[in-house]
């Protein structure tokens, strides 16, 4: 029986405070899934939480950002720092008339996993999507 290889990559991406982070941001994590080998399902999941995470520290935050991914063998781990110490809030889902306000009630639909973990003076917004 041959084992699994343990497959440990990893990327970070900076993000000026700007509009097209979000779109550059979703670019990186797409570039990222598609060198690692990952489903096409986990991929457009992890774009698209990946720009609304971006989305909220620019939008919201009124930061820079910086797109941690990690890749451990059966788990892609994203995580968005920016500056501002502000945590984000869930609430009820949104009418999809409104602009805003939907960002984390997507993430915390579509995640495995997710969570924030403060820093000094700002914050990392992460979440994980398992690898089948």
């Amino acid at each position: 029986m041959s084992e699994r290889p343990e497959l440990d990559v990893a990327g970070t991406l900076r993000l000026p405070p700007a509009p097209e982070s979000a779109r550059r941001a979703r670019a990186f994590m797409t570039d990222f899934c598609r060198a690692t080998g990952l489903p096409s399902e986990v991929c457009e999941t992890a774009a698209l939480l990946v720009s609304e995470l971006v989305t909220n520290a620019v939008i919201h935050g009124r930061t820079s950002a910086t797109v941690e991914v990690h890749r451990p063998a059966d788990t892609l781990r994203v995580a968005v720092r920016d500056e501002d110490p502000r945590l984000p809030e869930v609430g009820e889902s949104p009418l999809l008339s409104q602009e805003s306000g939907r960002g984390m009630v997507i993430v915390s639909h579509l995640a495995d996993r997710w969570g924030v973990e403060r820093s000094d003076g700002g914050k990392a917004v992460w979440f994980e999507l398992t690898v089948a």
